[in-house]
């Protein structure tokens, strides 16, 4: 056998016996240096890493009625969130979880996708679970890592008041909306914002604060135990009240069953609104999850469009209610002195002109002053005496009783309507297209171009009611009064104003004769228009207000193609202004 001969000197095996030494030194130096000089900065990171932070939640504070009436409260249900690095395989699970909680797969892949923040954090993939779908889920944990559920609180309605649109309603938030959001109130995929009316506008006062309780975790990220130092509670949102009478809400709306617009009713002294219905409505809990697409495409493709807040946002012709700005015109500038006649035959046939303009009274009315003009709606009358007035002074007046504007109550997606100015008529028909008094003949008639939302007859109601000087429209209780910009004219005009309106319902042949209150000594004022429309039958509207023991009401119908507001609004206002006088002195006695 061959043998090698060991060349290895001393010198080597000192070398290789020092690293050895300096080797197992600085390991030991290291774990000193870990375990002792370094110990607190260390301990501090386990002690975090094995406590786990979980946010937690409150209701939403409640919506109620003037009177204290739930009209918004919150439902305890269940959700199923899972988070994704714990998941073995996502498409099976799904699978399972969709026999149990009749979701498809496909959905439950969307709200994933939609509402995937990042392995490490709970994705919101279902909700409203009953208790019965959670212990199932529960009886088969084992077949189900990274799924988990938490108690929540969706949003029920009012089942006598669950149609009305000023509620608004909740929204889940997704990844796309969070950096649109007030960074402040910490919003995370899955969760759920004010998206519309007053769930909207006052959001902030809604919304709860999260809290944070802290719990201890293995190694695997597995709860041990809670802890119960330093948690952070979670608080409900604050409580709302709003100026809405919901017995008087429920009567309005049950007074359009079967119609088509609005109907408002307001304390001209304070802004308060007491009443606003839309019609056709739908139920509110629709937001709730539980509403399948086909039946949400229906909703959508309705032609009665019942998603739309007729009050704030439907956009109508305005019709004879704006010969009260003619009126003021007409006064204010001495164009004609009220106690003079004209006569109506039924016709009217502008200077140099062939063009026939009719009244509605086929007949004519006969000698009109301009009481009996108000009072009776007569066209004729309009027709000639706002030839003596500039378009300009007369969209300048339309514009200062807030007509071409929000009326800035608070309820978000407010139209601002429209009163076509001479900018507006050069720039969408030419120069040459249109004429100032051509355009006049329709403007006093409240037809043409003209828009207008009820919740601006409202305010231009009250402006007239209050001669002026009236509260800024709202719907928050607990709102301070505040006031539009003061409207001063001579009283000589408003007496005019309140006269013809008088006689407008109490007369014997006013046009509102229907709004009649027989019997009682409550005094209502009003005016009808039927509003031509190109698209179908007309709109009738009334516009009114009364006293009821030293405060000022105002109420505006509009029934979208009701017919002549004369026989269908007028009749509608009287039963709601009789039903609130009889409700308030039952109230009163009580």
């Amino acid at each position: 056998m061959l043998k090698i001969e060991n060349k290895a000197d001393i010198f080597h095996y000192r070398t290789l016996l020092f690293i050895l030494c300096f080797a197992l030194f600085s390991l030991l130096s290291r774990y000193f240096y870990l375990q002792v000089i370094d110990y607190d900065r260390h301990f501090s990171k386990s002690k975090v890493n094995s406590v786990k932070a979980l946010t937690t939640y409150a209701p939403r504070g409640l919506i109620l009625d003037r009177y204290g009436e739930i009209l918004v409260d919150n439902y305890p249900t269940y959700i199923l969130t899972v988070k994704p690095y714990e998941l073995r395989d996502k498409e099976q699970e799904f699978v399972k979880l969709s026999s149990i909680i009749g979701i498809d797969t496909e959905e439950l892949n969307r709200r994933y996708k939609k509402y995937h923040r990042g392995p490490f954090l709970p994705t919101t993939i279902a909700k409203n679970l009953t208790f019965e779908q959670i212990s199932q889920i529960e009886e088969m944990r084992l077949d189900f890592p990274g799924v988990q559920y938490d108690r929540s609180d969706e949003r029920i309605y009012s089942p006598i008041l669950n149609d009305a649109h000023f509620l608004g309603y909740l929204r889940e938030v997704d990844r796309d909306t969070i950096p649109k959001l007030d960074k402040n109130l910490l919003y995370r995929a899955g969760e759920l914002i004010g998206w519309q009316g007053i769930e909207k506008q006052y959001e902030k006062e809604l919304r709860f604060s999260k809290g944070v309780d802290y719990v201890e975790v293995d190694t695997h990220g597995r709860e041990i135990f809670r802890l119960n130092n330093n948690n952070i509670p979670a608080f409900p949102g604050k409580d709302l009240s709003l100026t809405i009478d919901a017995n008087l809400q429920r009567y309005c709306r049950n007074i359009l069953e079967g119609k088509k617009g609005s109907v408002l009713v307001s304390n001209v002294n304070t802004g308060e609104i007491l009443s606003m219905v839309s019609s056709p409505s739908y139920d509110l809990s629709i937001y709730r999850g539980t509403t399948s697409e086909v039946e949400w495409n229906d909703l959508l493709k309705n032609k009665d469009k019942p998603l739309l807040n007729r009050s704030i946002a439907g956009l109508y012709p305005s019709g004879s209610t704006l010969k009260l700005i003619t009126v003021i015109n007409l006064i204010e500038n001495s164009l004609v002195d009220p106690s003079d006649s004209l006569l109506c035959t039924g016709i009217y046939v502008p200077p140099g002109s062939t063009s026939e303009f009719r009244c509605w009274n086929e007949n004519g009315h006969g000698l009109v002053d301009l009481n009996k003009a108000i009072a009776q709606s007569c066209n004729i009358y309009f027709y000639e005496t706002v030839q003596l007035i500039s378009l300009k002074d007369w969209t300048d007046t339309a514009k200062q009783f807030g007509f071409n504007t929000s009326t800035e109550i608070d309820l978000p997606n407010e139209k601002s309507g429209l009163i076509p100015d001479q900018d507006f008529y050069i720039k969408n028909y030419g120069r040459w297209g249109w004429s100032e008094r051509g355009a006049l003949l329709n403007l006093t008639l409240g037809q043409g171009d003209i828009l207008i939302t009820p919740v601006q007859a409202l305010k231009f109601t009250n402006h007239i009611a209050s001669r002026g000087e009236t509260a800024q429209l709202r719907l928050n209780l607990s709102e301070e009064i505040s006031y539009y910009d003061k409207i001063v004219y001579p009283e000589k005009i408003w007496n005019h104003i309140w006269d013809g309106m008088f006689d407008t319902v109490n007369a014997d042949q006013g046009s509102g004769w229907r709004a009649r209150l027989n019997g009682s000594d409550v005094k209502l004022f009003g005016k009808t228009s039927t509003a031509e429309n190109p698209h179908g039958e007309p709109h009738a509207w009334f516009i009114g207000f009364f006293d009821v023991e030293d405060t000022t009401y105002s109420i505006v119908v509009m029934i979208e193609n009701g017919g002549g507001g004369g026989a269908i609004a007028s009749p509608i206002a009287g039963d709601i202004v009789s039903y609130y006088i009889n409700s308030s002195k039952s109230l009163a006695e009580n």
